[in-house]
């Protein structure tokens, strides 16, 4: 039998340990672990029995769905700040003097003031507003919907829909 080695090289050739890695379409997720206090571990375990699942598998989803939840707050947070923004600027150019409040708009603003058409069932009688069919009690129509205050209700046929 041979003395151990002092210094230098291993004596066992180089490479991994274990057993062979699993091929790439066997490996189950990645794996990250994480310290954590004894009472927030008693809490998870006892949450994930209530609900009849792994620890993992409950870490796994409260982080998807607060990621989840964060970005749907940032994005209605931006929106909700985008429409303060402009609302204020538009008080203080009213308070100002350099702006009138909102008047009755001309066919083109109005269209432009239409954020999106919504397929309707027509309950009460109005216009198309490109061509000015009559739009009656049951007919099928598109309604734009707009975010500005004061806009009349916007009527689209469903042969002038069909232009845009």
């Amino acid at each position: 039998m041979k003395p151990p080695r002092l210094g230098g090289k291993p004596s066992h050739p180089p490479g991994r340990r274990g057993r062979k890695p699993a091929p790439e379409d066997e490996r189950k997720d990645r794996i990250i672990q994480a310290r954590v206090p004894e009472d927030l571990e008693t809490t998870l375990k006892q949450a994930a029995e209530k609900r009849r699942m792994s620890v993992s598998h409950l870490i796994r989803n409260v982080l998807e769905d607060t990621f989840t939840l964060v970005d749907n707050i940032v994005a209605d947070s931006s929106a909700l700040v985008e429409q303060v923004s402009r609302d204020a600027r538009r008080v203080a150019a009213t308070v100002r003097g350099e702006c009138d409040p909102p008047k009755p708009a001309g066919k083109e603003a109005v269209l432009e003031s239409v954020d999106a058409w919504q397929d309707v069932i027509v309950n009460k009688p109005g216009n198309c507003i490109e061509c000015g069919i009559d739009l009656k009690r049951g007919q099928r129509a598109y309604r734009g919907l707009s975010q500005l205050s004061g806009v009349p209700p916007v009527w689209l046929c469903s042969h002038c829909i069909e232009k845009l």
